[in-house]
């Protein structure tokens, strides 16, 4: 009985041992699962996960918030932040943390790659901008490229016909109605040429009219008062015959705004192509000054001296602004009218001077009004106010940009006979 009793005692003791056994066996395999480097190695798998899909994980979102709240820590004291913010929150180092703190890092230096790509759109962005959530992008960059300066709006003066003073017969009507604004015009239907006399105390501009030339206008520069109207018809042989004769009293409202309108010389319209470069030209600019200036570089930059035109040109050579501007090339005329064209249609008052050029060139030169004091380019200086001389084509073609200022500068090298 004692023996049967010991090996029942004997056998308890053993189920005893063999559960404390499996107890540890157990409580071991807790301790294990719950260590912090298991924890560590799976946020980082999340991570590596996270970024290929594109979404924000945890430890992205907190350091990307921070910068979005300071929005102007610089980029080294945003990296220092989030070095600690991963040592804090894994204590071990291991290959797998490294990798995670170099992506932040790249996050981090972000803003600047977007700079890069908003200067350059030629350049490729880095995959880790590509990569990189878009709302961080868009919250963190710091600056947005300048809008290019708004072409300048045209301010063209249109002219009329209305026939409201006339004379002269149906085929070359002389319209007068507008003599107060500063200009005349002759709607010419015949098919031989014209010429036009006006004469006013002494003075005289003489004009051609081609055949069929339609409606063009003549600018009064020889200001109020009465005018004397004569026009001669071609016949054989090239002489003229007087077709008719008349008389006119003009009194000018405006003498300066007179030079706004286009004329024969300077003919252009609110569809000309020197008007749309002239907006071009002068984007960005706000005053008369600012203008001339513009305009003034474009013309002498840009418009070469057609010596073959030079040598060939005839009398009753009559310019025109749009054809300038798209050879790139003319005499003399030709740089005064699309100069002029430019700024008219521009709103500033610019003459067109014909006359003669020390030592005794014939030539035609601008006069431009501004009630500006200031410089038209480093070397031209326009120092009062009124109508101040410009000559694009002798400036264009100066070698020696600052002995021709000195030259322009001398109102005895220039002579006026005629101003449109």
């Amino acid at each position: 009985m004692k023996k049967l009793r010991d090996k029942i005692v004997s056998f308890i003791a053993v189920l005893a041992v063999l559960a404390l056994s499996s107890c540890g066996s157990v409580q071991t395999a807790q301790v294990t699962s719950g260590e912090p480097v298991s924890t560590t190695s799976a946020a980082v798998t999340e991570v590596s996960e996270t970024e290929t899909s594109g979404a924000e994980p945890a430890v992205i979102t907190e350091s990307s918030g921070e910068t979005e709240e300071t929005d102007g820590i610089p980029e080294t004291a945003a990296e220092t932040q989030a070095s600690d913010a991963e040592e804090s929150e894994a204590p071990e180092t291991t290959a797998a943390a490294e990798t995670s703190e170099s992506a932040e890092t790249t996050t981090l230096a972000e803003p600047e790659t977007e700079e890069s790509v908003t200067e350059a759109p030629e350049t490729e962005p880095t995959p880790a901008a590509t990569s990189a959530p878009e709302e961080t992008v868009i919250t963190t960059t710091t600056s947005e490229p300048k809008n290019a300066a708004k072409p300048s709006p045209s301010q063209v003066k249109e002219v009329s016909s209305p026939g409201k003073a006339v004379f002269g017969p149906d085929n070359a009507k002389f319209d007068y109605s507008n003599c107060s604004k500063g200009y005349v015009s002759v709607n010419y239907t015949g098919s031989t040429k014209l010429k036009m006399l006006l004469k006013k105390d002494g003075g005289q501009y003489d004009y051609d009219i081609p055949a069929g030339g339609g409606i063009q206008y003549f600018t009064l520069s020889m200001g109020s008062g009465k005018y004397i109207v004569e026009i001669y018809e071609m016949v054989s042989g090239g002489k003229y015959v007087k077709l008719f004769s008349d008389t006119f009293t003009a009194k000018i409202a405006d003498t300066t705004e007179m030079y706004l309108y286009r004329n024969q010389y300077i003919n252009f319209n609110a569809a000309s192509k020197c008007v749309a470069k002239a907006s071009e030209v002068c984007a960005g600019c706000t005053t008369n000054l600012e203008k001339i200036t513009a305009v003034f570089k474009y013309v002498t930059d840009t418009v070469t001296y057609d010596k073959a035109l030079a040598a060939s040109v005839t009398s009753g050579y009559i310019p025109d602004p749009d054809s300038v501007l798209a050879k790139k090339k003319g005499i003399c005329f030709d740089y005064a009218s699309l100069t002029a064209a430019m700024l008219r249609s521009q709103g500033v008052p610019t003459r067109l001077v014909i006359g003669y050029a020390s030592p005794n060139i014939y030539h035609a030169w601008n006069e431009v009004y501004t009630k500006e004091t200031g410089w038209i380019t480093a070397e031209i200086k326009l120092d009062s106010t009124g109508f101040n001389r410009i000559d694009a084509t002798f400036y264009a073609s100066a070698s020696n940009k600052k002995n021709f200022a000195d030259y322009i500068a001398k109102s005895g090298n220039y002579s006026d006979v005629y101003i449109y």
